[in-house]
């Protein structure tokens, strides 16, 4: 049996709200019944097998809320299966059991180690560097450059999960999200070393509410220098230690 494409779009949606009834006793479980009542209810016209099927999705769940949409489509079309009589309930625990360790350990690694700090290194070198009163939206930069790539790949995801079935494992580790996350981690780092770098601003205040033209050539050197540390195999974190170390003295020698 099979979903309409509204209805996949649906559980996109409500996808978004996963976490908003987590709770200790068995996290996602009541976001997830959520996600997948819409579903259900097109499946299953039949209240009591309805019923049924919610029960089994009640279950204890968990993983990177941003990668749960892979796993609600297989979920879902191994419970089309079910509607249609074919397979066994078990399967559906089995899948998502199997799913949700493996994707959230890619989540982790590629929205909260690498994507999240980069573009809030971002949204601080708009509001270092942008020109007064553009300044002032660096905020919405970050939003926006950190949504327009987590909500395109969210809302994808159950339809992919769903094409897939349970061969999305395979699909997500086709995506190189680890191999990006790297990319995108160099990245924050770059902008770190070139927001170090114009520090300079402070020995040359705005004047007229433009940036000194001195400021962006900082921020440019400052930024190839890290990229070219990088590149040499210097570590991240050797990096990051030399940025914090060179911060503190620049502030010093501008308090004495």
């Amino acid at each position: 049996m099979s979903l309409s494409r509204s209805v996949l779009w649906q559980t996109a949606l409500r996808s978004q709200l996963l976490q908003g009834a987590w709770n200790f006793d068995r996290m996602q479980n009541l976001g997830w019944a959520f996600c997948v009542a819409p579903a259900l209810k097109e499946l299953y016209p039949d209240e009591g097998r309805r019923a049924l099927a919610l029960r089994r999705h009640l279950e204890i769940f968990n993983t990177h809320p941003y990668m749960a949409g892979y796993v609600l489509g297989a979920a879902l079309k191994v419970e089309s299966e079910l509607a249609d009589g074919r397979g066994e309930a078990e399967t559906v625990s089995a899948i998502k059991a199997r799913l949700a360790p493996a994707l959230a350990a890619v989540g982790d690694s590629f929205y909260w180690a690498a994507l999240r700090p980069a573009t809030v290194m971002l949204g601080i070198a708009w509001l270092w560097l942008a020109p007064h009163p553009w300044h002032l939206w660096a905020p919405a930069v970050f939003l926006a450059a950190y949504n327009l790539v987590a909500l395109v790949l969210r809302m994808n995801a159950v339809e992919a999960g769903w094409t897939k079935g349970e061969g999305v494992a395979v699909h997500v580790a086709s995506m190189g999200l680890p191999a990006a996350a790297e990319g995108v981690r160099q990245m924050a780092l770059v902008l770190m070393g070139a927001l170090a770098g114009s520090l300079g601003r402070l020995l040359n205040p705005l004047s007229n509410g433009k940036a000194p033209l001195v400021n962006h050539f900082l921020f440019l050197g400052s930024g190839l220098v890290m990229l070219l540390m990088l590149r040499l195999g210097v570590r991240p974190v050797v990096l990051l230690m030399l940025c914090t170390l060179g911060c503190l003295m620049l502030a010093l020698s501008l308090a004495v």
